[in-house]
């Protein structure tokens, strides 16, 4: 066990100094004789004249990883929710809003800026009606989406292949991938029997008396990546996420409970409604290995997202799953490299 988080502790000072190195992408770039070619990550070929100088992003996620790349001063526009997050520029959150996946594009509005690139999400919504609209009017567009941690360094690849920075890109997935590399070794050495079973949930739906469950999701594998076995693979392995009511997370009776939320206050709401004899009865309730985790971009002590900081996340989550194994991993130090190194532009 101390050799297993002393090896963790000496492999995040090694990625620090680590030069970059090749990555395997399931998207992919390629440098044609004649501009650039992005293989994006619904297997699209994407040929642009030169890497983007005006670009459109529409998610959150995908506006940081540009503003940590050191691209923000090439976004024109960006999606609703970009103005939410906490780890944009204001300079970014005030460039004109154009409309989302869910609801749709202001395609007018779009071709107003005269982006040589739209960057944005596919598989849900609108997208494929947006991406239609727009390359219809001879926009390029970028689609990426993020279902484990290998889509998020793969994505950051691609988004710094697409905005000329490439070589921060690479730096950026390198020290990533490295730290969740040694994550994936110490915690493969855990032996079965010390594998704790893991709900992690929230309570948006609880009103209805129903639980959201992650199961095939970047967050719900994250568990079973740090040494945990997520009770909602059983039975909904192929689902993403998944509503269940009391009965069945009480034939779970799960030892651990994560609920992850936006903002600290309404997780801790949330937590003192709990008060249901069913919900007091369950194991990881009685034993208090219920976990408050937060998640997405509205706090800066978020770290589960589909950005670079999943990698602090999921250090976080390996110290409440497997404390034995990982307690003496400071992921609060792996947060501050990763936000000295690339979101300097924070302090600005």
């Amino acid at each position: 066990m101390k050799n297993s988080t002393k090896a963790l502790s000496l492999a995040v000072i090694a990625i620090i100094a680590v030069s970059s190195v090749g990555i395997l992408l399931a998207g992919g770039y390629l440098n044609g004789g004649s501009g650039v070619k992005i293989v994006d990550m619904s297997g699209r070929a994407v040929q642009l004249n030169s890497t983007a100088n005006r670009v459109v992003i529409l998610e959150s996620y995908w506006t940081e990883i540009a503003c940590a790349l050191g691209a923000q001063d090439k976004i024109v526009g960006i999606g609703t929710y970009v103005t939410s997050s906490v780890f944009i520029p204001d300079s970014v959150k005030n460039k004109t809003v154009v409309g989302n996946v869910f609801s749709g594009v202001n395609i007018e509005t779009v071709l107003s800026l005269k982006p040589d690139l739209v960057i944005m999400d596919y598989g849900y919504g609108k997208a494929e009606d947006i991406v239609r609209s727009l390359e219809g009017a001879g926009v390029p567009v970028i689609t990426l989406f993020a279902k484990n941690f290998a889509d998020i360094s793969n994505a950051t690849i691609i988004i710094g292949q697409a905005l000329g920075k490439a070589e921060r890109a690479q730096s950026l997935a390198s020290y990533i991938n490295g730290l969740h590399s040694q994550l994936i070794s110490n915690a493969s050495r855990i032996p079965s029997q010390e594998r704790p079973r893991v709900l992690i949930c929230n309570l948006d739906v609880w009103k209805d008396g129903l639980i959201y469950t992650y199961s095939n999701t970047s967050w719900g594998n994250v568990v079973v990546d740090v040494g945990g076995i997520n009770v909602a693979h059983g039975g909904f392995g192929d689902k993403s996420w998944v509503k269940v009511n009391m009965e069945q997370v009480l034939l779970w009776d799960p030892d651990i409970i994560v609920i992850v939320g936006r903002t600290q206050s309404v997780l801790s709401s949330q937590i003192s409604s709990m008060n249901d004899t069913n919900w007091l009865s369950l194991r990881a309730v009685r034993e208090g290995k219920v976990y408050p985790v937060l998640t997405g971009s509205y706090d800066l002590n978020s770290h589960l997202d589909w950005t670079p900081r999943m990698v602090v996340g999921e250090l976080q989550l390996a110290a409440l799953i497997q404390p034995d194994h990982f307690a003496s991993v400071n992921w609060a130090s792996v947060r501050d490299q990763l936000m000295g190194g690339y979101y300097g532009y924070l302090k600005s």
